[in-house]
């Protein structure tokens, strides 16, 4: 487009020259501000309250800017209060309501919330503040916020506004308002690195959450791209989805989309009904109670849809020998009975047509992708496939071989070719699954047939990459790969689990990278020893956060104890990171000039 269109579409939204100049005023403005907080987790594994409550309190964010704004004021038991209401305020309001509430109590939470809400608010413009606050309250709130409340000619305008606030009977629906706010405005950007699906039951809500998330990107995990593949209509992932969640007691994910499994019931009984299927038992990954005529009915619908799933991944691996995993086709029968083809068309026609499914699905499409790279850091779930020298390994996808940044650049437009249809992409998902140079699995094999035919517990082999990325050298060489580089980047890791009870460390490679996989997921906590990594990223520093495997959310209500976490700075800057050091900052500079050169060939200024 030439630059007059561009100017002619640009005055439509600027009248004249005096709004052009405003704006560049603004935009350079915002760019000397510190950068925002960015918040990292990934492998949620369906463990949604944990997750939803780690979301709330912004991994200690939130209670870090109460004792910035309280320090010694406030008891360690009020300041604990108040971080239990900021994160469920519906619920602590309505406990309040039980109890003798008089309208000191609501001010003095009024006047705390906005000493919070200032902090939380200062790295923002206030437009953007704004913009963040709910529409019934915002000229109220944008009055608290940005007036000092000491101040001799305007307190007594302030405490009108607080005690009318209260009088009127709107104090819990303007501490809900409030509380939302502080929790919008704690983080500007969240990046979730990996494997939303399978194992936890709330996958489902996680995603219902981060689709009214404000700011957010996600990188596919294998397990991510297994529900893709499922949704988009290949049928040995639909029944790796289903296995997974038969093994982990889970099918109540399944069931929360509305899938109808009763079909696979009914098949399982009559083809096993007197199989005591012994080797598909289902461990007690959760410390549920046994319940054997469950655990008996989930091990015959575990056989029968393992069974099915070994069978078309023989055709898979038969169709496309460029995978090179004909040592995978280990199950005798090759071809599906009637009623096992009849059943997973069935099961298939479920998942493709599945209106909220294909909502989540849709999401994830649209806000994820293969990688990241985000403010000088890169971010991937698994792996950059490598040899035993260091050489990235070339792999093949139809008819070429690609390796590094170009192979993950194929993948991604693969993945978003097979939710088109595409024959060869679909095939492609199961490889992306669990496919020995898969980038997402990481690994040579899956051990499906030797677990649980031949009883045999195989070792799976790392890929070289794990070895190698504990180096700094190496490091910098898969940043300079995907163009990044500076002193302080870093490669931000999901998806193997660091046992940290073994003496594992997250990070390596003099801190370039970081595997934030600590074990979110309870099936997880006693391999880790933690329940799980988070990583926060402000403008004065990389902060890891190691969280306890005890949460109860009736602690944190009932007797303010938050999730246990520990903080630990990997990184300190040796200046506060501001707007203009950032990817949005390239951005906004890239406005200003484009709006400088309106005035100058426009205006004529």
């Amino acid at each position: 487009m030439e630059n007059k269109e561009v100017y002619e579409l640009l005055a439509k939204q600027f009248q004249n020259p005096q709004e052009v100049i405003t704006e560049i005023i603004n935009l350079r403005a915002i760019l000397n501000l510190p950068k925002g907080t960015e918040h990292f987790l990934s492998d949620l594994h369906g463990e949604a309250e944990t997750f939803l409550h780690i979301l709330r309190n912004a991994s200690g964010v939130i209670r870090t800017k109460i004792d910035l704004a309280f320090g010694d004021t406030l008891s360690m038991k009020e300041k604990n209060e108040l971080a239990a209401l900021i994160y469920y305020p519906e619920k602590r309001l309505e406990k309040m309501r039980g109890e003798e509430t008089g309208n000191k109590r609501y001010a003095d939470i009024l006047y705390r919330l906005i000493e919070v809400c200032k902090l939380v608010a200062a790295k923002y413009t206030r437009s953007k503040v704004r913009k963040a606050l709910p529409r019934d309250y915002r000229y109220i709130i944008d009055e608290l916020i940005n007036m000092p409340y000491h101040s001799i000619t305007k307190s007594e305008y302030y405490s009108q506004i607080i005690s009318g606030i209260i009088e009127l009977g709107n104090a819990d629906k303007f501490i809900t308002a409030m509380c939302s706010l502080i929790q919008r405005l704690a983080v500007d950007h969240l990046h979730i690195v990996g494997d939303i699906y399978d194992r936890g039951n709330g996958a489902d809500k996680i995603v219902d959450k981060l689709m009214g998330y404000h700011s957010l990107d996600i990188e596919w995990g294998n397990h991510d791209v297994l529900w893709f593949g499922a949704h988009f209509g290949n049928e040995a992932c639909v029944c790796n989805v289903i296995r997974i969640n038969c093994a982990y007691r889970n099918l109540q994910v399944i069931e929360n989309y509305g899938i109808n499994l009763r079909p696979l019931m009914t098949f399982a009984l009559e083809e096993y009904g007197q199989d005591s299927c012994e080797r598909f038992l289902i461990s007690d990954v959760y410390g549920e109670e046994s319940d054997f005529e469950k655990n008996d009915l989930l091990a015959k619908m575990t056989k029968a849809i393992t069974v099915i799933q070994l069978k078309l991944e023989n055709e898979l691996i038969a169709r496309h020998t460029e995978f090179d995993m004909q040592d995978r086709a280990q199950y005798p029968e090759r071809s599906l009975t009637k009623k096992e083809r009849a059943l997973i068309s069935l099961l298939t026609e479920e998942f493709k047509t599945n209106k909220r499914l294909h909502a989540h699905m849709d999401f994830l499409l649209r806000f994820g992708s293969m990688y990241k790279c985000y403010n000088g850091n890169l971010l991937l779930h698994g792996c950059i496939p490598t040899e035993e020298n260091g050489e990235f390994s070339e792999v093949v996808v139809g008819d070429k071989k690609y390796k590094g940044k170009a192979l993950y650049d194929r993948l991604d437009a693969l993945v978003r070719a097979a939710a088109r249809g595409d024959r060869y992409s679909l095939d492609f998902m199961w490889y992306l699954w669990c496919g020995k140079k898969s980038p997402l699995y990481g690994r040579d094999k899956m051990c499906v047939y030797a677990k649980y035919f031949q009883g045999v517990s195989e070792q799976e082999k790392k890929d070289p990459y794990y070895d190698h990325i504990k180096h700094e050298r190496f490091c910098l060489k898969v940043l300079a790969e995907f163009g990044l580089g500076g002193k302080d980047s870093v490669i931000v890791n999901g998806h193997m689990p660091v046992k940290v009870k073994d003496g594992e460390t997250p990070e390596s490679g003099n801190c370039r990278h970081v595997t934030i996989d600590g074990g979110l997921s309870k099936a997880y906590h006693e391999k880790t020893g933690i329940g799980g990594y988070t990583l926060i990223s402000n403008s004065e520093g990389l902060y890891l956060v190691s969280h306890s495997p005890e949460f109860s959310r009736v602690d944190v209500l009932e007797h303010f104890v938050d999730l246990k976490s520990e903080v630990r700075r990997l990184r300190s800057y040796e200046k506060r990171v501001l707007v203009k050091q950032t990817d949005k900052g390239l951005a906004i500079q890239k406005q200003v000039e484009v709006l400088k050169n309106m005035l100058r060939e426009y205006y004529g200024q």
